[in-house]
């Protein structure tokens, strides 16, 4: 039995290269944003609005951290649920295909100054979040009294908004409707504080304390504070559409409060682990929780005039920390866990429809993800985070120093997990040539 499993329908599975091809494909696509930085140069830093800084900046956002959030909405729901969203056997592939093959269209179009490529991006990302939203929000709705599926509901609704603005904004720069920039910080709200920060609550609530062996998340965290954030994001974006700034002010101070009092209380969690042995995830989880507080500190400090986000330094600076230092950071930690664990219960599952549980001998997760290639790629994401704020500041040579270091952690990262694809092909083909 695994430790914290009683509760969770491992029947419900999706196959195994349901979740796996997003998994697999999403750390070469963040690669391929820090290459971007490496042809762009200083350029890349000057300004926020550069098309290379975004196509770059959408190739980690889009292209790692959205494409890795869809497989785990496949696989996560059905296992904490044990409601599967509908006919994911081809919706996943076929959303996971739109996404991957969209925003690199898009990055393209932005980079070079290509605005067909730039609209055929737009259709592609528009139909691959087109075809997955609303087969996510049917399984969401039949999980909605279970903490997990209302907070994985509430991340997929900030999805929606998310893909609505981020259409509408590719559209503006492909020429087929005006350009508002006004919508750009909206967007990333959405996109961060709702689409990516409820989806990781509502997923933390499982990974934490199964693969961190933690005490669970306290009851009032997990039924309430989702549900808070998600109506902060919306008061705040009334009061920016309407120009009520005491509206928008109480918004985002509570959007910051929610995501910084679930930062504090995973910290907390992670202090009472049962296994006191060091752990990658549990590192990376700490980069993250830390630096979403952090991101919660300047937040507040901005609304009340201690630092301007308005200043280009500054706020580059804080969409580095939320994007590289919080979102890509937890990612890459359940991505660490979820694949080998993945890979382990499929093969236990080979070895039950052949009748050889107890005859074949298979990698354990450890052995199907080594420690010692996971630290290594942890320190060059290490460095890369401060190279990129380094970047930020002193720009110059050094946006292309951090442009590579940013490839080379996202490349590490995409050759271990294809490490333990292949230790698992290793194992299945054992089995099946087991005779029985």
């Amino acid at each position: 039995m695994i430790p914290g499993s009683s509760d969770l329908h491992f029947d419900r599975m999706p196959r195994l290269w349901v979740p796996l091809r997003a998994f697999l494909v999403a750390p070469f696509l963040g690669s391929a944003g820090g290459l971007l930085l490496v042809f762009a140069g200083d350029a890349a830093f000057s300004s926020r609005w550069v098309p290379s800084l975004l196509a770059a900046t959408h190739l980690v956002t889009l292209g790692f951290i959205t494409l890795v959030m869809l497989g785990a909405i496949v696989q996560v729901l059905p296992v904490v649920t044990g409601v599967s969203v509908p006919s994911s056997d081809w919706v996943a592939p076929a959303s996971q295909l739109g996404v991957a093959a969209g925003v690199v269209a898009m990055a393209w179009g932005l980079s070079t100054g290509l605005p067909d490529i730039t609209r055929f991006g737009t259709i592609l990302l528009g139909g691959g979040l087109g075809l997955f939203i609303p087969a996510a929000l049917a399984a969401a709705w039949k999980t909605r009294r279970n903490p997990t599926g209302r907070a994985m509901g509430l991340s997929v609704l900030s999805l929606l908004a998310v893909a609505g603005l981020g259409v509408y904004l590719l559209a503006g720069h492909a020429g087929w409707v005006p350009l508002r920039r006004d919508l750009t910080d909206i967007h990333a709200a959405w996109a961060l504080g709702g689409w990516v920060g409820l989806l990781v609550m509502g997923v933390s609530y499982q990974v934490v304390p199964l693969f961190q062996v933690t005490p669970p998340y306290p009851r009032i965290v997990q039924e309430y504070l989702p549900a808070v954030g998600f109506v902060a994001l919306v008061a705040w974006t009334l009061g920016r559409l309407n120009r009520w700034p005491v509206i928008a002010n109480i918004g985002i101070v509570g959007v910051a409060l929610t995501l910084g009092a679930y930062a504090v209380v995973t910290l907390w969690l992670q202090t009472r682990r049962r296994r006191k042995i060091r752990d990658i995830t549990t590192d990376a989880w700490r980069t993250g929780m830390g630096s979403l507080a952090l991101a919660g500190l300047i937040t507040i400090a901005a609304v009340a005039g201690l630092v301007d986000l308005a200043e280009p330094k500054l706020a580059l600076s804080f969409g580095i920390v939320l994007v590289i230092g919080f979102a890509v950071s937890v990612v890459q930690g359940m991505l660490y866990k979820i694949v080998p664990f993945l890979s382990w219960l499929h093969l236990q599952n080979v070895l039950t429809r052949h009748n050889l549980v107890g005859q074949v001998k298979i990698r354990n997760m450890r052995q199907l993800l080594p420690v010692k290639g996971p630290r290594r790629q942890f320190v060059a994401h290490l460095i890369a985070l401060g190279l990129l704020l380094l970047a930020a500041w002193l720009g110059g040579p050094w946006v292309r120093i951090a442009g590579l270091a940013l490839a080379a952690d996202f490349a590490m990262l995409g050759w271990e997990l294809l490490g333990v694809v292949r230790r698992y092909r290793e194992d299945e083909e054992q089995i099946a040539s087991t005779p029985t």
